[in-house]
């Protein structure tokens, strides 16, 4: 009776390639190689969407469609960063003589940290680091806006200060060094931990992308100099590839997605020596720089990058992922005006309600185009799964169906299986368990699992999705 139920299962999944391959899927269960917490997802919002000029570029904070879509991801950190940010001012006003392109009032940062406040996000923002005075950074508009931030109780968990220093514009390129960098970032540390209401405050940075080449230099002596002593938390970001250089089988490929792995080991060969246990983030990332790839970022095809994303940065003690971005060019999670959810909003709505704090260990016979992932499942979120669940979300890049057994896992199963609309992996819709997911209503529509039975799936090439065990029973899931 279990199989015939499982083909039951299978039909559904509408497989439309021949079985080549069957891989056996087993986690370690003794213990949990690492963790990672409720915040672990978040997103960003480029700074220049903060000038007068620009009115955040349509994003309507008082939309319920954008309230509730972003509330669903919630909770996590809304970055507000960039290059603009680097210049931009502070003017309460918005009569202070300055650029209308590169300042924000205070009714901007009002609208702004209602909005955070409303959604249950909290805020990561970066300050303006090329306000310069005799060679160090100029405080004064920074200071400005956390007196009035302090006088309005405005909680702003964590700052940076400057984005992507390496490609600072000239002069500053020549002029500010890793060590510079590092003493600017230790002033900043000053100023929050003598403002009453900001002791704790959060300094991150230092937001690199250059982590090899000449332009690792200044990431280097950033961590030789003063820098290692000033971040609470360490940036880096991360992109596949320029956007116009990327086509669907860079989205599929494998070796493009263990670039990340050489990458974090990059990184981590730079600050493990003064920093070893300060936690890393992306803090900043997604699938192609320069905006995004039309027709690529934001389509079913660019969740095999994210969901890959997401398990390589966890597995590999990540402690935070911010993707470019909730609103905003190719990559964004949401159209732009319409507020429309893309194909990766619903993959990271899943993970944040089906992923939990605690990363397991797996062991598959497959080769690298079938990557697979586990950690506990969480228990606190609309699906209530009980203590000792365990899910397991797997990327099957493969060009034909794969026979997965769990041979630990031999009872029920729910599916949580994402499929492009059509056939074509540019689709711009996404299925679940082969209903289209859409937001209708200013509401978030159910998304249930697929039942299934038996410790045995056939899952259709080239797709993504995750499998809870809710009667696995591990001891370290309770």
């Amino acid at each position: 009776m279990n199989w015939i139920r499982v083909l039951v299962i299978l039909c559904s999944l509408y497989v439309q390639s021949t079985v080549g391959q069957s891989v056996s899927v087993t986690v370690s269960t003794d213990k949990e190689i690492t963790t990672i917490d409720d915040h672990f997802v978040g997103v960003t919002l480029d700074s220049s969407m903060l000038a007068i000029s620009v009115n955040w570029e349509g994003l309507d904070l008082s939309s319920p469609k954008v309230q509730t879509l972003a509330k669903a991801l919630s909770p996590g950190y809304l970055r507000i960063g960039g290059t603009p940010g680097d210049f931009m001012t502070f003017d309460p006003t918005g009569h202070g003589g300055t650029s209308a392109n590169s300042t924000y009032t205070d009714a901007k940062w009002d609208e702004l940290n209602a909005f955070v406040k409303n959604v249950g996000w909290d805020l990561v923002f970066a300050l303006n680091v090329l306000k310069r005075k005799e060679g160090q950074w100029d405080p004064d508009n920074a200071k400005e806006l956390i007196t009035y931030s302090n006088a309005r109780n405005y909680k702003i968990p964590a700052f940076e200060l400057g984005n992507e220093p390496e490609y600072f514009p000239e002069p500053f390129t020549n002029t500010i060094s890793g060590a510079q960098l590092g003493r600017d970032f230790v002033h900043l540390r000053e100023i929050l931990k003598s403002t009453p209401g900001f002791e704790s405050t959060l300094v991150i940075g230092p937001d690199v992308t250059g982590i090899s080449g000449p332009k690792s230099i200044l990431f280097q002596n950033f961590f030789e100099g003063e820098g290692s002593k000033a971040v609470d938390r360490i940036t880096f970001h991360q992109y596949y590839a320029f956007e116009a250089d990327a086509t669907v089988n860079t989205c599929i490929d494998p070796k493009v997605m263990d670039s990340l792995i050489s990458d974090i080991h990059r990184v981590r060969n730079v600050t493990t020596p003064s920093n070893p246990d300060t936690p890393l983030w992306l803090g900043e990332t997604s699938s192609f720089y320069g905006g995004g790839t039309p027709a690529l970022s934001d389509r079913y095809v660019a969740g095999f990058l994210w969901l890959d994303k997401l398990g390589v940065a966890s597995r590999m003690g990540l402690k935070g992922v911010l993707r470019q971005s909730y609103y905003g060019h190719n990559y964004s999670l949401i159209e732009m005006n319409t507020f429309e959810p893309y194909s990766d909003y619903w993959l990271t709505l899943l993970y944040k309600r089906l992923v939990g704090n605690k990363v397991l260990s797996v062991q598959t016979n497959s080769t690298n185009s079938f990557r697979v992932y586990a950690h506990c499942a969480k228990q606190n979120s609309v699906y209530n799964y009980k203590p000792g669940s365990v899910v397991i979300y797997i990327v099957n890049v493969n060009i034909y169906t794969t026979v997965v057994t769990f041979p630990q896992f031999q009872k029920n199963m729910d599916l949580f299986w994402l499929r492009p609309e059509f056939t074509e992996l540019t689709s711009r819709n996404v299925t679940l368990n082969g209903k289209r997911l859409d937001y209708v209503n200013n509401t978030i529509p159910d998304m249930p699992p697929q039942k299934a039975y038996g410790g045995l799936l056939m899952l259709p090439a080239r797709t993504f999705g995750f499998a809870v065990f809710p009667d696995a029973d591990v001891d370290i899931c309770r």
